[in-house]
């Protein structure tokens, strides 16, 4: 979906009240003071730089899916032991691949059974279990595969979620910003389902929940704790058992929404529709040296469009901040990513491939690209591009 349309949408939609659920006796932790604190890196989005100055393509991945099943718009990727796996929303589709792009198993399918879901609303994979976790919102629930798509238990939620993530120690991390008595953005559970902690308050009368499509975002640290973006925020916090701290503070010398007006939904929204501000999207990824992330810049005075995503580095070490330059392939590579080291995957479809096939950074693949070009009929399929970041000065 576009941004501008889904801005217009969420905009009527925000009105909306909240359903209510029962007490929860989960420990309420105190919200941080995001007037007065220092994060541990500040990440400051100025210096822009050619795409293939920044990246080099280590591989074209194309994947194989299975006839009967569609795989179009990637909601989530994650990679564990060199396979891949990739989420659809809009189809409740959720596959494994194997590093060369075959289609190795189907996790979970929509139904209304005892192993059933309702709908996939995200998932989680645990590298300490080797397992999967799926979360239902509709359904309340998570279901838990094995890595080869058998069904093993499910756990039924107090709350509704729309984001999850695993911990080293098996704790699951979800979103809950609605069905949400407390008014609390995050809450972690232990594996049983008992819910331990709950983070980030936000105040009555307002759900978040909209904001998943533009903002906000729950991710794996490089630690094994989770890494929460909260909607509206500038601020990525890591969480660690009860503890939680600010990680990364993105600043720019572009507007920015304001950290102490990040509850004032609707003017967000008017700001994100008008282009009036540079804002980080609901994805990023961190690696053991590096936060990969995507950036959605301020509207030039001469341009129609609000929309103007670049990919962006912080290197942790040089406390360095890089996003590419205007192109064709960044606007592509807006939806999620996963990192495999200090590599970095990112999902877009075949004929989106082919549409910029004539940029510098795929140069060196044009054989792979034409070759593909030829062999499929069907382009409406994802492939994998694996980048590896340059040497940077």
């Amino acid at each position: 979906m576009r941004l501008l349309p889904l801005l217009l949408f969420a905009l009527v939609m925000i009105l909306t009240v909240s359903c209510k659920e029962g007490k929860k006796e989960a420990k309420v932790i105190e919200e941080v003071d995001q007037t007065d604190f220092k994060a541990m890196h500040t990440v400051f989005v100025k210096t822009e730089i050619e795409i293939e100055n920044l990246f080099e393509i280590e591989e074209i991945i194309p994947l194989d899916v299975p006839d009967g099943e569609t795989l179009v718009s990637i909601y989530r990727l994650q990679t564990f032991e060199g396979n891949y796996y990739l989420l659809d929303l809009d189809f409740g589709t959720l596959l494994k691949f194997s590093p060369e792009g075959k289609a190795l198993a189907k996790i979970g399918k929509l139904g209304e059974g005892p192993e059933d879901l309702l709908d996939y609303s995200d998932f989680a994979l645990s590298k300490s279990a080797k397992e999967l976790l799926v979360v239902s919102m509709s359904g309340m629930s998570i279901s838990f595969f094995d890595l080869e798509g058998n069904f093993k238990r499910k756990i039924r939620l107090k709350s509704q979620s729309e984001m999850i993530a695993v911990d080293k120690d098996r704790n699951i991390g979800m979103s809950i910003t609605y069905f949400n008595e407390d008014f609390y953005n995050f809450e972690t559970l232990d594996s049983s389902g008992t819910s331990v902690n709950k983070f980030f308050p936000f105040p009555k009368g307002m759900d978040a929940m909209l904001l998943r499509w533009i903002s906000g975002h729950i991710s794996g640290s490089e630690k094994g704790g989770f890494l929460y973006h909260e909607p509206a925020n500038s601020v990525i916090f890591e969480i660690n058992g009860a503890e939680t701290f600010p990680k990364y503070q993105f600043e720019s010398n572009e507007p920015m929404w304001p950290t102490d007006k990040k509850h004032q939904v609707i003017k967000y929204f008017e700001s994100l529709a008008s282009g009036q501000i540079s804002f980080l999207t609901r994805f990023f990824e961190e690696s053991e040296s590096h936060l990969f992330f995507t950036w959605n810049k301020k509207k030039r005075a001469i341009a129609e469009k609000v929309v103007d995503y670049r990919t962006g580095v912080y290197d942790k070490s040089t406390n360095q901040t890089y996003i590419t330059k205007e192109n064709s392939l960044s606007e592509k590579m807006a939806g999620p990513m996963a990192v495999e080291g200090n590599s970095v995957l990112f999902s877009i479809s075949l004929y989106q491939l082919l549409e910029i096939a004539e940029e510098p950074i795929l140069k060196k693949h044009m054989v792979q690209i034409q070759k593909l070009k030829k062999e499929e009929g069907d382009t409406d399929f994802p492939v994998i591009l694996k980048m590896k970041l340059k040497e940077l000065e």
